[in-house]
C-alpha cells in the first residue's frame, strides 16, 4: 500500500477549497434572495397596513357620524315623550 503523493495531496486540497468556495457562493446568492424577497414582503405589508388605517380612520368617521345622528335622534324622543 503506497502513500499518496504530494500531487494527490494538492489536487484534493484543490478539490476542498473549489466545493468550499461554490458552497460559500450558494449561501451568500440564498441569503441575497431572502433579503430580497423579506424586503419586498416588508414593502408589501407597509402597503397593506398603510390602506386599513386609512380604511379604519373612514370607519371610525362614520360610526362617530352615526352616533352623533342616534343621539340627536335620542335627543328628539326624549322631548317629544316628555310632552
Amino acid at each position: 500500500m503506497t502513500g499518496m503523493s504530494r500531487e494527490n495531496w494538492a489536487f484534493g486540497a484543490q478539490i476542498v477549497s473549489a466545493i468550499g468556495i461554490l458552497v460559500i457562493a450558494v449561501v451568500t446568492f440564498i441569503n441575497q434572495s431572502n433579503k430580497e424577497f423579506r424586503d419586498e414582503i416588508r414593502a408589501e405589508l407597509t402597503g397593506l397596513r398603510t390602506e386599513m388605517q386609512s380604511e379604519f380612520a373612514s370607519i371610525r368617521s362614520e360610526m362617530h357620524d352615526m352616533n352623533t345622528r342616534l343621539g340627536r335622534v335620542e335627543g328628539i324622543l326624549r322631548v317629544s315623550g316628555n310632552e
